[in-house]
């Protein structure tokens, strides 16, 4: 949770006795009270006693004025201003008022509760500051669809589509098919399975559609052929090292039988006066192209023999060395398919002419002819899980085994972008990329006022897919583990879906200084515990507690998990020490 804007700067002058407090204002849904919390920062050696506490509210200033002493001789009074919420607080309640260790906590009675509706009227927003809104993508889709509009990097600014998105289409939902199903079964029986038919009726209708994006409540999917040039050519780069990888691989392993037969060759090169041919050992650091990379590959015939173009004979396993080779063979045909030709060396200013000057028919049959791989190659749940899923949350139902989600980094800064669904090579399977809403901006100056994602968090749209999960699994535990190992990281139990907290600082007697305002902020309210360090030990107990407790699992990758973690980690300053732990676990808050 940001800081409000409440936050005082510190007075100027030598004034040592000016000792900075934090204070978290918090209003749960189902309390009439605000409640605040309020301490020092670095905490006190010793704890604060009741004695003289007082409290005073002037509803007109939205101030609450607060005294008391400290323990120890010859300690000075303390005075503390702090700024109230503009909420309905009932003026006719007392004040509850009371020191608890290392801190104070003050209790306000409300008339209404935060969100109800004569409280938003009573308290409009300042002039130019707008509430935050409920992330719906309903409102992203009226906003694009109003006009062309470009994809920025949220971090550096730079510009991600070569060509503005003119034609977005809102995606249904993973869960979708479940909730069609449950509708046509109460009406009848005979309509069995009309989630998947029209699930499927859904995928084979978008991947013919040229140009058309998909908007999703964590990202926007859009076709290869729309990125920028560096982009399309970091994938290109992956897919070709993945390649020259996959290709030295297979050549040990060639070598490695020559070996072997050299050694039969030579003894009966002493008997028979023939001299076997020395076996082809690819070169460490060799940069391969892909008419490279087809000039070696093995080609294998009925008898079992693998044979190469410099006339190298070598008895092996069929079974085994099978296999790399049509993976080989295949992941060469996806290049191919969904992007342009790959450059030698993976030179992004060779390709960058090549990418500009490609037709886009070519990309659109490309495309065609990887979604009827999509249709009769793989089975209907693959399909449905590449086609309409993105990796910044999966959860347990949609999780396959049979492809892998790469992440996309911005050529100029390296920051993330989102991710694309991979098999066998390092492309996207699909011809289209997921873009998270949290990474990227729809206008200049990123976060401005026109900038449709400018309030998508990484921690609003997890607590925004956190409460859909809550609320459909009936499930307030959750473990979120890593997408790639499949380790738990984070442990969540959800305390508050609906709470509004706001923080800031003041400081000792600034009886002159301005108390500046606060704006409480929709939150939830949770408990965490970081696992990411963990021991065997450890993860054994959360695989225990998952268990017990039917906990809901979700999978995300590293890098988010680190950021999520972060976000809770830094919100726990927002509340003392003796409040910021229960059964073990950090109490924290996330925005939603």
């Amino acid at each position: 949770m940001a800081s409000a804007a409440a936050a005082v700067s510190a007075p100027g002058g030598d004034h040592p006795r000016r000792r900075e407090w934090r204070y978290t204002w918090e209003a749960l849904g189902h309390l009439p009270l605000l409640r605040l919390y309020l301490f020092p920062r670095p905490a006190l050696p010793a704890a604060i006693h009741s004695g003289g506490l007082r409290a005073d509210l002037r509803l007109e200033d939205s101030l609450l004025l607060i005294s008391f002493s400290l323990a120890g001789k010859g300690a000075a009074p303390v005075a503390l201003r702090v700024p109230v919420p503009r909420v309905l607080v009932d003026p006719a309640a007392p004040v509850e008022c009371r020191a608890a260790g290392d801190h104070v906590e003050v209790r306000l009675a409300l008339v209404l509760p935060v969100d109800h509706p004569v409280v938003a009227a009573a308290f409009p927003p300042p002039l130019g500051a707008s509430p935050p809104k409920p992330l719906a993508v309903r409102d992203d889709m009226k906003n694009l669809s109003a006009g062309e509009a470009h994809l920025y990097c949220k971090n550096c600014s730079v510009r991600l589509t070569k060509q503005p998105l003119r034609k977005i289409m809102e995606m249904p939902s993973v869960n979708w098919e479940d909730v069609a199903d449950n509708w046509f079964g109460g009406c009848c029986t005979s309509f069995g399975g009309a989630g998947e038919k029209l699930v499927a009726q859904f995928i084979n209708a978008y991947g013919r559609l040229e140009g058309t994006s998909l908007l999703d409540t964590t990202a926007v999917t859009i076709e290869t052929d729309y990125l920028e040039a560096d982009l399309v050519a970091q994938m290109t780069c992956s897919a070709l090292g993945s390649d020259v990888v996959a290709v030295e691989e297979v050549i040990s392993d060639v070598s490695i039988g020559k070996d072997h037969a050299t050694e039969n060759s030579e003894e009966q090169a002493n008997i028979t006066g023939t001299h076997a041919q020395a076996p082809f050992i690819l070169e460490e650091g060799l940069s391969v192209s892909s008419s490279e990379t087809n000039g070696i590959t093995p080609q294998t015939d009925q008898s079992g023999t693998c044979e190469m173009e410099i006339d190298i004979d070598v008895n092996c396993e069929k079974p085994k060395n099978d296999c790399c080779i049509e993976k080989l063979e295949e992941s060469n045909k996806e290049i191919n398919l969904s992007l342009v030709d790959p450059c030698h060396r993976c030179c992004v200013s060779e390709y960058s002419g090549k990418a500009e000057d490609n037709n886009p028919s070519h990309m659109s049959s490309g495309n065609q002819k990887k979604q009827t791989v999509l249709e009769t190659k793989r089975d209907y749940k693959l399909t449905k899980t590449i086609s309409l899923g993105s990796s910044f949350i999966v959860k347990a139902s949609n999780l396959m085994n049979d492809f892998e989600w790469v992440e996309l980094l911005c050529g100029q800064c390296s920051s993330p972008l989102g991710s694309y669904p991979s098999q066998c090579s390092l492309v996207p399977a699909d011809g289209r990329v997921r873009l998270f809403k949290c990474y990227t901006s729809t206008e200049l100056p990123v976060m401005g006022p026109r900038d449709v994602f400018r309030g998508h968090t990484l921690e609003r749209v997890f607590v925004n897919l956190l409460l859909e999960v809550a609320e459909d699994e009936i499930s307030f535990r959750t473990v979120v583990r890593d997408l790639k190992s499949r380790r738990p990281i984070l442990q969540l139990v959800l305390l508050s879906s609906k709470a509004w907290l706001s923080s800031g600082c003041c400081y000792e007697n600034d009886t002159d200084g301005s108390h500046g305002t606060t704006d409480l902020q929709p939150s939830v309210k949770l408990l965490y515990s970081d696992y990411s360090n963990a021991s065997e030990a450890d993860l054994r107990i959360v695989e225990e507690w998952s268990s017990k407790y039917r906990a809901e699992e979700l999978y995300m990758m590293k890098r988010q998990i680190d950021e999520l973690t972060e976000c809770l980690s830094s919100a726990m300053e927002n509340y003392p020490v003796s409040c910021s732990s229960l059964e073990g676990m950090h109490l924290s808050s996330l925005m939603r």
